[in-house]
């Protein structure tokens, strides 16, 4: 069996053989010159020295035939690599005369050699079949009928599984992978591996869990949504946050998901961090265009995040800590080999430090003792029946807390506190009916919980610690999800998917609760609406010949929220067309729809964000999107792609100019007013061009992300009709990865990016003002604090327009550098870092204010000037 894909780093290269160099060494070297990939059985090459003299500037064959003269070994061309073996050079094998025109279908699981995981996206071939493992690891390939079939397995991060057989007959080969703790580890890449062109579609990317590991973060915290900030098309919603605006898309128009459960509210600490812990993940699968059909209630994108399922062979585990968290890993078997179990939790440090940054943000509240934090945990079981039914359960919760409290007065004390929560769970049954039909069934759990209250406290005696008023207001939502997926592969070449999806939601609106000390004013409340959502969706993938991938399909959605139903049918198709060996061009078409808004009125991805369904009064949203791609692969390690896009938004939601966020305004509440009749709709357009440059593999891998876009938003409602720029423009948008590797043990990541400057509706005057409750009013800019407690503001602000003004273009650069130290047993990682190494002071958001000589003016607020960071985990 061959199984290695040479990919060491080394410290040097050899010009001339001055001693006997080990054939291996000199391979790897040539790998990591020229970026191309060796397979070959490890215990062939065991022994073998080179003494001959190398010129590294010659062809790659060349220089293989020189290295390789005298051995007894020799090599081939196998797809993208060369094959080492021994013996004269082998022709490509001719089909048996007894399976002349016949084809038999290969199937089986592609697993993590060490901890039997199974690996999603893997890329499986055989001559010109091909396909890719889905979601659960399983594959179906329908290959020729030979008495010998060369067959190839690859995924980013693994080393490359190469086995030569016989297959005249059906039947079934699970494979495993090693892992690849080396120089392609974290190589951002398309779902379908190095075989890219075979793909029809347009817009999606696997991220492995090592490539988000070596990414730089803020305060060396980990994060999903930040890594994929510097994807092409994605941008933030204000600098420094974690929110993903995705193709001109809102925040609440993605669709996040942590093992098939959707995660409502994936931010702590305001948006500044993500609630998704890295350490739990298996990989990242994100769609942005093109989308697969099993995908839908989101306009934007889908980010499907994997969780690992826990090592079945032994007990290990990780322990650490930094500046922001401290965390826990744990895995092992339950039954060797059979059944096996995860859990990782991370909770904040430095509560009182991060309270006083969250309150410096939102708004100076001096000498008040301010206290934040989080933590997650996640927790996986999975149990092997037989081979052809698999169980799992998994489960996730996060709380978030920020607070405080202040004297008010010689005899009371004010205390405000804000909590919010994510807690999902998935119960998975994966069954093989055969060989060609696969299935799973799930029954899916997910919560959103969000509360805040203020209460003022007596101080004075005989009253001490007795609440005199209080003040609450909370809402969340909670859905249930039952749906099967079945893959079948009828035919040669044909690969269909269908399922049943029904998600029943409760939605939690506008509670509130207030006691004051005259019990006449004590008043409560609470809006409760459900909603059912059902869809059927279908697809058939299909190539034909070697050129030709074509993917055809859709959804039909039916939805019933109070006396509101619809009807929804939502086509896609996806094309790829090979025009060269190494050159292909894409084209896709989607359409989606979205049956549960996000009202907000800040851009800042709020906790106080209000969850609400479509009605009659509030309509679904829609979006359709057209793509066209052109894919180029230079050479093993280098591809381009390249990516225009055009979409139509229609019904997406805002507050009207008159609105108050309701319940959080003050501590009355309009108990007349319907959230319903505080929003307005409108539509939108996107355009956009995305080009990205990769390096796959040798020292130095990462990415070139460039983005040309422009979003424009029209609601008749709002800025007399005209249509402005949305909070999340940015014309242009440019990202450099990195990651470099000195040895396998020393790695440093760098990350530059710069943006254009995002829009912002500022005031042209004000005027002083004794007191004014006026939230969410046109003629008032408000701070995030006041969006969450309600004050008074001495300075009304007029604006006159929306996006009338440009904030200035934002750049920053971000380093990592990783030390792995000592073996055995016991690992270490040792991290240091810097966000933002050369203090940039780029802009978070613009207010107006009176400056000490008396003159109205605009101050721009800037966050992580320079934010150094220092990590360290030990392994066990």
């Amino acid at each position: 069996m061959y199984g290695w894909l040479t990919a060491l780093g080394l410290t040097g290269t050899l010009s001339r053989a001055q001693s006997p160099v080990a054939l291996e060494r000199l391979l790897q070297t040539l790998n990591q010159k020229r970026g191309t990939y060796f397979l070959y059985d490890e215990g062939l090459l065991k022994g073998v020295r080179i003494t001959a003299s190398v010129n590294w500037k010659a062809p790659t064959e060349t220089i293989l035939a020189t290295l390789l003269t005298g051995t007894g070994l020799t090599f081939r061309q196998l797809n993208d690599c060369y094959l080492i073996e021994s013996g004269p050079t082998i022709a490509s094998p001719a089909p048996a005369s007894r399976a002349a025109g016949q084809t038999v279908t290969v199937s089986g699981f592609v697993r993590e050699k060490d901890s039997r995981e199974q690996i999603n996206g893997a890329t499986v071939y055989a001559g010109t079949a091909a396909t890719t493992t889905n979601p659960y690891g399983y594959y179906v390939l329908r290959i020729p009928a030979r008495d010998t079939v060369e067959l190839t397995v690859s995924m980013v991060g693994y080393q490359r599984f190469y086995r030569r057989m016989s297959f005249v007959k059906p039947g079934s080969l699970d494979i495993d992978l090693m892992p690849n703790t080396l120089l392609d580890e974290v190589v951002l890449t398309d779902a379908a591996g190095e075989r890219a062109l075979g793909s029809a579609r347009t817009g999606r990317l696997l991220l492995p869990a090592a490539q988000i590991a070596s990414t730089p973060a803020l305060l060396g915290e980990k994060d999903v949504l930040r890594t994929l900030q510097f994807v092409a098309g994605i941008q933030p919603g204000l600098t420094g946050q974690v929110g993903l605006h995705v193709r001109g898309g809102g925040a609440d128009q993605n669709l996040l998901m942590l093992d098939e459960a959707p995660v409502y509210n994936a931010n702590h600490l305001f948006g500044f961090f993500s609630a998704i812990n890295v350490d739990a993940l298996k990989n990242v699968k994100l769609e942005k265009g093109g989308f697969s059909s099993r995908y839908g209630g989101r306009l934007s994108s889908v980010v499907d995040m994997a969780m690992r399922e826990g090592n079945r062979q032994q007990l290990k585990g990780a322990a650490g800590t930094g500046i922001l968290t401290s965390r826990l890993l744990l895995e092992g078997p339950l039954v060797r080999g059979k059944a096996s179990f995860l859990v990782a939790a991370r909770r904040s440090n430095l509560s009182p430090v991060l309270g006083n940054f969250i309150a410096s943000v939102v708004e100076d509240y001096s000498g008040t003792a301010w206290k934040a934090g989080f933590y997650d945990l996640n927790a996986k079981l999975n149990v092997d029946l037989n081979r052809s039914n698999k169980l799992y359960l998994s489960g996730y919760v996060g709380r978030n807390h920020f607070g405080g409290g202040d004297s008010l007065n010689q005899t009371q004390r004010w205390l405000n506190e804000l909590t919010w929560q994510n807690q999902t769970g998935n119960l998975r049954w994966n069954h093989l009916f055969s060989e060609k039909l696969f299935s799973n069934t799930s029954l899916i759990f997910s919560r959103y919980d969000f509360e805040t209250h203020r209460q003022y406290v007596s101080t004075a005696e005989p009253r001490a610690g007795l609440v005199t008023d209080f003040w609450r207001y909370f809402d969340g939502l909670t859905d249930v999800t039952v749906k099967s997926d079945f893959d079948y592969f009828p035919v040669s070449r044909h690969h269909l998917q269908v399922g049943l999806i029904s998600t029943y939601r409760a939605y939690r609106l506008n509670g509130f609760q207030m006691t004051t000390s005259s019990a006449l004013e004590n008043q409560s409340g609470l809006e409760k609406t459900a909603s059912l959502e059902t869809s059927a969706y279908a697809e058939d993938t299909w190539q034909s010949g070697n050129r030709l991938t074509l993917s055809a399909g859709g959804r039909l959605t039916h939805y019933r929220s109070g006396g509101h139903t619809s009807l929804r049918a939502e086509p896609r198709l996806a094309i790829a067309v090979k025009l060269t060996e190494k050159q292909a061009l894409r084209a896709s078409f989607s359409d989606m729809s979205q049956f549960v808004h996000l009202l907000s009125n800040t851009g800042l991805g709020l906790p106080t964000d209000l969850w609400v369904p479509a009605t009659d009064l509030i309509k679904p949203q829609r979006a359709r999107q057209v793509v066209l791609g052109l894919v180029r692969d230079f050479n093993p390690r280098w591809q381009l792609t390249v990516e225009a896009y055009r979409k139509w938004m229609r019904h997406v939601i805002s507050y009207r100019e008159e609105a108050d966020f309701i319940g959080i305004t003050s501590a009355v509440r309009a108990a007349e007013v319907s959230w319903e009749r505080n929003v307005t709709s409108g539509h939108g357009q996107a355009s956009g061009l995305e080009t990205t440059l990769q390096s796959h593999s040798g020292r130095l891998t990462g990415s070139l992300n460039y983005t040309w876009s422009v979003t424009r938003w029209r609601f008749p409602e709002l800025n007399n009709g005209k249509a402005f720029y949305p909070l999340h423009d940015r014309r242009h948008s440019v990202s450099l990865t990195g990651l470099y590797t000195f040895t396998p043990r020393l790695r440093l990541s760098a990350a530059w990016t710069f943006s254009s400057g995002n829009p912002f509706s500022v005031p042209v005057s004000g005027v002083p003002s004794f007191g004014h409750w006026g939230l969410g009013k046109p003629d008032v800019a408000i701070s995030p604090s006041e969006q969450l407690f309600g004050t008074e503001t001495p300075l009304v602000q007029v604006q006159t327009a929306f996006s009338n003004f440009r904030a200035q273009a934002s750049h920053r650069l971000d380093v990592t550098l990783q030390a792995d130290l000592g073996r055995g047993r016991f690992r270490h990682r040792l991290e240091v870092g810097a966000v933002n190494a050369y203090g940039r002071r780029n802009p978070f958001y613009y207010d107006l204010i009176i400056n000490p000589a008396g003159v109205l003016s605009l101050r721009r607020v800037s966050l992580f000037t320079f934010v150094p960071s220092v990590n360290y985990l030990v392994y066990f």
